[in-house]
């Protein structure tokens, strides 16, 4: 595994909807390996990361898109 990437949200829930009231990535990597450009959004009840991997060796890079959402019922996914 190259990377941990973990996103944390805290959402609001009222009984009919919800929003995200905060949200926050961490990242660790193994060595060879950069993490940059992390960008943090909230819509609704939706919280998005996104970042990029890169290799410091040439091996590629990967982009990173992660989503947490709590739905009109509650539910995270």
């Amino acid at each position: 595994m190259i990377a941990t990437v973990t996103l944390t949200a805290t959402f609001g829930y009222d009984g009919s909807r919800a929003w995200v009231v905060s949200a926050s990535g961490s990242h660790s990597m193994e060595s060879g390996w950069t993490y940059s450009n992390q960008s943090i959004s909230k819509s609704g009840g939706t919280a998005n990361l996104t970042a990029d991997i890169k290799s410091t060796t040439g091996l590629g890079a990967f982009p990173v898109d992660i989503s947490l959402t709590c739905s009109k019922d509650g539910d995270i996914s």
